[in-house]
């Protein structure tokens, strides 16, 4: 027998779809006592105009008036203003998101977009589905933003200790509450092999400190400059650039690569993100979660040169809180001196290594698939036991 699944995101930057392909390689995995059946939905595709262009308006907004979008994340992160918002919207999805329930049947319904909750517990009320329940994952850190944190939710699950306890804050029973860490793919759980056998499969020296630099799946920002910035620093590193689907910034960056003085592989969209990050000593990362969860499963020590404002903050203060490497935000000469820094201090990297052992996503995404599965079998969240509501409490 199959189970169905219902994931729905916003091709708001691509940190949402990534969580639910991580969950979703996970859920492949169950094959007892059902296998699952699963969709990813753009909602956007069942709205209404305006709603309809959110992707395109997050992306020109991201591109053209970083600070514009900044205050419109500030305007609508408190709960009289989101819930203002969540009426404004209301008639721009729900009879079409109603129906889309309907038509698929879904056993289980998770939303990994923040916009989405609210949406997705109306819509489930409209179609007769409150048997089916709903879970929210938060893939945001540090102080997430109130749309997150909803206590109707009949799961909230969360990727780090601070979202747990704003989630307490906001009214999220601790029975719905579950931390289970920022949901990675599963292949970084399963990476093999010493560094410097990953270093060969890679193409990669066997000696000699190698940093990372990448800015998310779409390659945009400040990757350019940054990485011409540490090219031209003479660290006496080999550096990683991964350019995304971003192809022009590949090819511009490949004709620059004879002139510079430090050595330098420039790659595209790669499928080899968890080999790499076990493999070199730094990443150099704007402050998307996944990046930030995935290099600390991999005890990864990360030097932070971007955020998204408002959304991203967070992450950056989860960084700088939980010591897991050094925020660098303000110019490129400052990213050259923090990677300076630590490249030349082994024991500083080794502290951070051990700060994110403790954080690390332990197979996060099959924790998630699990509690999935068994909530999509039995229709509510599993009950905790004493030790573990004790353990959920940091007691």
């Amino acid at each position: 027998m199959t189970k169905r699944a219902l994931f729905l995101i916003s091709d708001t930057g691509g940190g949402h779809r990534s969580a639910a392909n991580a969950i979703t390689a996970a859920l492949d995995e169950i094959v007892a006592p059902y296998a699952f059946e699963y969709r990813i939905d753009d909602v956007a595709a069942h709205c209404s105009f305006p709603l309809t262009q959110l992707g395109l308006g997050y992306s020109m907004a991201l591109r053209y008036a970083p600070p514009v979008y900044g205050a419109l994340y500030y305007a609508t992160n408190g709960r009289r203003r989101y819930r203002a918002l969540v009426r404004f919207c209301e008639p721009l999805y729900r009879e079409r998101l109603r129906d889309h329930f309907l038509a698929y049947n879904p056993d289980v319904i998770i939303s990994v977009h923040p916009l989405l909750n609210h949406a997705a517990l109306r819509a489930r009320a409209d179609a007769g589905m409150t048997h089916v329940p709903i879970i929210t994952v938060i893939t945001d850190l540090g102080k997430v933003h109130e749309s997150w944190l909803v206590p109707e939710a009949d799961a909230v699950i969360v990727p780090a200790r601070e979202v747990y306890e704003r989630a307490l804050s906001r009214g999220v029973r601790p029975s719905r509450l579950r931390l289970l860490g920022h949901p990675i793919h599963p292949r970084f759980d399963d990476v093999v092999g010493t560094r410097q056998e990953l270093r060969a499969q890679l193409g990669l020296p066997a000696d000699g400190p190698i940093v990372l630099l990448m800015a998310g799946g779409e390659g945009g920002g400040k990757l350019l400059p940054t990485a011409l910035a540490l090219a031209k620093a003479n660290l006496g590193v080999r550096l990683v650039v991964v350019c995304g689907r971003n192809e022009s910034l590949r090819e511009k960056l490949s004709e620059l690569v004879p002139s510079l003085r430090t050595p330098m592989n420039v790659l595209g969209f790669t499928d080899r993100i968890p080999e790499l990050f076990h493999a070199v000593d730094l990443l150099v990362t704007k402050a998307g979660p996944g990046a930030l969860a995935e290099a600390d499963a991999a005890q990864l020590p990360v030097v932070v040169y971007d955020y998204v404002p408002g959304q991203e903050r967070g992450n950056v203060d989860f960084v700088r809180h939980n010591g897991l490497g050094e925020v660098a935000i303000h110019s490129s000469a400052e990213v050259v001196a923090s990677v300076r820094r630590m490249i030349r201090t082994p024991e500083r990297l080794a502290q951070i290594r051990r700060n994110q052992e403790r954080v690390a996503p332990v197979r996060s995404s099959r924790r998630i698939a699990a509690l999935i599965a068994q909530m999509a079998t039995e229709g509510t969240i599993p009950e905790l036991d004493a030790g573990a509501l004790r353990a959920a409490a940091g007691v």
